[in-house]
């Protein structure tokens, strides 16, 4: 998956449109940040080969710090 189509799927988990994430935008401003959004991004991650500790995704703090998470299981 590629990190533009990584980011259209966590907008999909954060009930957002498509365009108004970027790499800077902070996720405590969505609603939809919550933990229902957390165990939904840690299986989006984990379909995407993505090996994350559990614990550090409710700790992101920006749509790029997701995808550091995700690290090389972005293309």
């Amino acid at each position: 998956m590629t990190k533009d189509e990584f980011i259209a799927e966590l907008a999909n988990v954060l009930q957002v449109e498509e365009g108004v994430l970027e790499p800077s935008t902070e996720l405590k401003q969505f609603e939809g940040w919550d933990s229902t959004a957390v165990i939904n991004l840690i299986v989006l991650l984990d379909e995407n080969g993505a090996e994350v500790d559990e614990e550090k995704v409710p700790e992101c703090k920006t749509v790029q710090d997701v995808l550091d998470l995700a690290g090389d299981a972005l293309t």
